[in-house]
């Protein structure tokens, strides 16, 4: 049976396992989707810092190009050698654009915005032949013979050698200035273009895709979080309904003094029916008990043997204890005689019974001393009591059968905060004894301003 039971309950120690697990992953997940998002927002912050650096870049190239450009045209128009020296300089020193060239093979090797780069970077070399023609020209027509050893490699033409001083400057500077120049400029710059159109569209798409990718993360993230809530929350619930209510409703059946509901998780439900199986193996005990080793035989109240079992299993610190004694009892056993005395004894035991609960112990102690033990008691039962006693005493001074009328005097002692049997029997009988030396046919309940009697249960 309690393996059965076990089988059927959820196990809360299983739920709690496996709601640990499913949190934890859900908490790596989280923490991975997290590091992804970051990732994505580090990937679009650099496409956006390596886009302005290659932008940079393409844009150096053009700066470059144009710087010889100024230079070569001033040359060709002043005449002045230290625009010639300017350009050799950025040509074979700064080389801004062959830097430029290089920060874009590096970062993007292979991509459109780089072939088109290299494509304005040979139309600026195919552009230098040109500038370098024309400063020859300059140079001859200024009979300078310290002329830089590239320039001393371009050999012009027949045709051009044999013209005048004036007319190779004239000529210097037509090739400088005129329409197929600045179709080779235009055409750089058409290249220049092109590659930043490749750069932004190539830097754009990264970015889209980063920023894609981060708002699905954060779109995970959130159901991840609502997940993540409703498994707390539902780890709680279960918490409570497989654990803590069933222990709740067991304290209050135990308190009671009854089995425990086969409810809540597996374990539980394990422990309430081993419980259960130790309660019914004692209420059969008790049940099972010799009936004249536990009951009076003339009223089939508890006997004193019951009695001593009884106080020794209850939970005193709920249970309040009425002790009775027959007011004058002797007297109608010298009147009637013994057998109508015991009749009066049974009729005694008899009304208890039916005044009080099936809960509740009636117990013969003595020759005309009753015990009864109300369990399960919270609050203030006094005025509960004195109702009974009071509807006691109104029974058993009717007369039935012909049995003289008869009362009872009652000691009660309760209190929470006593649960020692010997001390409780003390102050029903201290009560008893007060109610007996102020008329009989009522009852009291000890308190501290009553004395104490010395005999005890």
């Amino acid at each position: 049976m309690q393996a059965q039971v076990r089988k059927e309950g959820l196990s809360l120690k299983t739920t709690s396992v496996i709601m640990m697990i499913v949190s934890l992953i859900i908490t790596v997940i989280l923490v991975i989707t997290a590091v992804m998002t970051i990732r994505s927002f580090r990937a679009m912050d650099e496409s956006t810092r390596d886009f302005i650096r290659l932008e940079k870049a393409a844009n150096e190239l053009m700066d470059a190009s144009d710087y010889l450009t100024e230079e070569v045209q001033c040359f060709t128009v002043i005449g002045d050698r230290i625009h010639m020296d300017n350009y050799f300089t950025e040509a074979n020193v700064n080389r801004r654009r062959e830097h430029a060239l290089n920060v874009m093979e590096d970062a993007i090797p292979g991509s459109p915005a780089l072939e088109e780069l290299k494509a304005g970077m040979a139309e600026s070399l195919s552009l230098m032949n040109r500038e370098y023609y024309a400063m020859r020209l300059m140079l001859e027509a200024a009979g300078d013979p310290d002329q830089p050893e590239v320039l001393k490699q371009v050999v012009l033409s027949e045709e051009d050698s044999a013209l005048t001083p004036s007319e190779k400057i004239l000529l210097a500077q037509r090739m400088t200035h005129d329409s197929g120049y600045y179709d080779q400029k235009n055409r750089i710059r058409d290249k220049m273009a092109q590659c930043l159109n490749a750069l932004q569209t190539s830097t754009q798409g990264m970015q889209l895709q980063m920023e894609y990718e981060a708002n699905r993360n954060l779109v995970w993230m959130t159901i991840l979080i609502f997940i993540q809530t409703i498994a707390m929350f539902t780890m709680m619930w279960l918490t409570t309904h497989l654990g803590v209510n069933p222990v709740l409703r067991a304290v209050d059946h135990i308190r009671k003094d009854q089995s425990l509901p086969i409810i809540g998780a597996a374990e539980f439900r394990y422990l309430a029916g081993a419980y259960n199986s130790m309660y019914s193996a004692y209420k059969k005990s008790i049940e099972n008990l010799s009936f004249q080793a536990s009951h009076d035989e003339l009223t089939g109240a508890y006997n004193r043997a019951g009695y001593d079992l009884i106080k020794s299993s209850l939970d005193l610190s709920s249970t309040a204890m009425l002790l009775f004694d027959a007011d004058q009892f002797k007297s109608i056993n010298d009147r009637y005689g013994h057998e109508t005395g015991d009749n009066v004894l049974i009729r005694i035991a008899s009304v208890l019974k039916k005044s009080f609960r099936s809960d509740d112990y009636i117990c013969r102690i003595g020759g005309d001393e009753f015990v009864v033990f109300m369990v399960h008691i919270s609050g203030e039962p006094e005025s509960l009591i004195e109702h009974k006693v009071r509807n006691i005493n109104q029974d058993l001074s009717e007369c039935e059968d012909g049995l003289p009328a008869i009362t009872l005097s009652a000691g009660v002692s309760f209190d929470p905060e006593c649960s020692d049997p010997k001390e409780m029997f003390r102050r029903a009988d201290t009560a008893l004894y007060f109610v007996k030396d102020h008329g009989r046919d009522g009852c009291c309940f000890w308190s501290r301003e009553l004395s104490a009697k010395p005999e005890e249960g």
